[in-house]
């Protein structure tokens, strides 16, 4: 069998499951969007665009005068538990959009302690939603970035401050240009996701500050499929570009942390200590009131809201739905996404990892509406459902398994080859348990993505099966004190098994790229 052969069997399934549950809903969507483009003409929607991309756009310039700068002094100075804070900056990336919601509004809604505290409301403001963004992203913003600056060595920021720079200059002059693919590919990816994101701003923007995302999914409810469409049709056009520039920056890849560096001491260790509380507010503070908030009642601390979760019938279907279907899914996209790689791999095409991002440009309730456009007789089924699971986990295996891939010492390969293995010998004895820690991060990752998935299961879902998202959505709407305990109790365990299955998956070793 000749290698193009090989790359041709291994990337046709995943080439093939794209191409009929994203192109072919994409291309229905835009047919029926293509004759109601006057919505762009409407004030309306053009407002709601300006807010979309203003917010997006606000995200990615807090995240970047926040996460690269602290990224900038992790990776050139040694700081005690370092590695654990990286690792612990995952746990935003795992959380449920929901679980996020309650934190917020438990700290910083009408009712929150911080609102309590200090008699200041921003619930009514737009940057309610703009922290929400920042829990989601800044640990994006600032995994990428340190991935950049790891290119720097510390030798040449020594040359740099021999030749008389201050420390200052030779960070701003030295390493933010070498960095620069890693920090720009950060801040693209951050705004692409504040801009596609759905769940933030149905429950924390309000009429005021929805983003078309939203408005694509109330047009889709009211049946306003043309409307619907169209807006997906200049949201797709809007992720195009910004995915293009995020792959042309992600090109030149990443940095190695190195061994040998110099102890955070003075000014260096202040602005560390400054800009990693500042990171731990915005990133672990809402979970933290989440768990509180479900222990804590009116009169005080209490086990009256997970008694009423636990004893509620409907508790153990939302628990048996959440962990089938995230099982289910996340074993089809590892499979796909692990074969994918594998001949993305050999073939070292650039289009083939184009390909790859894909599932990343559509976001889960656009994805929805077009399954709704494209296979009206597959609608509220099952495997639909599914099927959109195992779409938006797909890049996530592709993306974390392609850079171990190529990671792998060509040398080794071919020592391998030259003693006789085949094919089949060298991917079981060399390339498997060399990527399997790849491979398990990504199948983590895949696995707690639809453990919270929220936009597309709205859509698409049936009442016999609810998730613990929409449970916990189905909570978040029914007025009283209670309600709201319950709704964090049942948050606080769907943050719980969602960090459980990417630790036990993971095992510590995976890394999101």
């Amino acid at each position: 069998m000749t290698s193009r052969t090989r790359t041709i069997l291994l990337t046709l399934p995943a080439l093939l499951f794209i191409a009929g549950f994203l192109a072919v809903p994409l291309i229905r969507t835009l047919l029926e969007g293509g004759v109601n483009l006057t919505v762009w003409r409407d004030p309306y929607f053009l407002g709601r665009l300006a807010w979309t991309l203003a917010q997006a756009a606000g995200t990615a310039v807090i995240a970047l005068l926040l996460g690269a700068p602290l990224a900038y002094l992790l990776s050139q100075f040694d700081v005690p538990g370092k590695a654990l804070f990286l690792r612990l900056l995952l746990l935003p990336f795992v959380t449920p959009v929901l679980v996020a919601v309650l934190g917020l509004s438990a700290l910083l809604g009408p009712q929150g302690w911080v609102t309590r505290w200090t008699g200041v409301d921003i619930s009514d403001s737009p940057w309610l939603l703009i922290l929400g963004n920042l829990f989601f992203n800044l640990p994006v913003m600032i995994r990428l970035s340190y991935g950049g600056f790891s290119r720097v060595s510390p030798g040449v920021l020594g040359a740099a401050r021999s030749l008389g720079a201050s420390a200052w200059r030779a960070a701003w002059g030295v390493a933010l240009p070498l960095a620069l693919p890693g920090v720009a590919a950060g801040a693209v990816l951050v705004f692409l996701y504040s801009a596609l994101s759905f769940g933030l701003p149905l429950a924390l923007g309000g009429e005021q500050y929805g983003t078309l995302e939203v408005e694509v999914y109330q047009s889709a409810f009211a049946l306003r499929l043309p409307e619907a469409s169209a807006l997906i049709l200049g949201q797709l056009a809007l992720t195009l570009v910004v995915t293009w520039a995020y792959v042309s920056l992600q090109r030149g890849g990443v940095g190695v942390p190195v061994s040998g560096l110099p102890r955070a001491r003075g000014g260096t260790l202040f602005g560390l200590l400054g800009l990693g509380t500042a990171t731990a507010l915005v990133c672990f503070a809402p979970l933290l009131a989440v768990v509180a908030r479900g222990l804590i009642g009116a009169t005080g601390p209490t086990l009256g809201y997970w008694r009423g979760v636990l004893t509620d019938p409907d508790s153990t279907l939302l628990v048996w739905n959440t962990l089938r279907f995230a099982v289910m899914a996340g074993a089809g996209a590892t499979l796909l996404g692990g074969l994918f790689a594998l001949g993305a791999w050999r073939s070292r095409s650039w289009a083939l990892e184009v390909v790859s991002l894909l599932p990343l440009m559509v976001s889960p309730v656009s994805l929805a509406v077009g399954y709704l456009l494209a296979y009206p007789a597959l609608a509220a089924t099952l495997p639909m459902l599914l099927a959109a699971y195992v779409l938006l986990a797909l890049p996530l295996v592709i993306r974390s398994l392609l850079p171990a891939l190529r990671a792998l010492p060509p040398r080794v390969l071919e020592a391998a080859r030259s003693l006789g293995a085949g094919p089949g010998t060298v991917f079981r004895t060399v390339t498997l348990p060399l990527t399997l820690p790849a491979l398990r991060g990504g199948a983590a990752l895949a696995l707690s993505t639809v453990l919270g998935e929220f936009g597309a299961t709205l859509v698409l879902t049936r009442p016999e099966w609810s998730t613990l998202s929409t449970g916990l959505y189905e909570r978040l709407g029914r007025p009283g004190e209670r309600n709201l305990g319950e709704a964090c109790a049942l948050a606080t365990g769907l943050l719980l098994l969602s960090a459980l299955a990417f630790t036990v998956l993971d095992g510590g070793q995976g890394e999101v790229t």
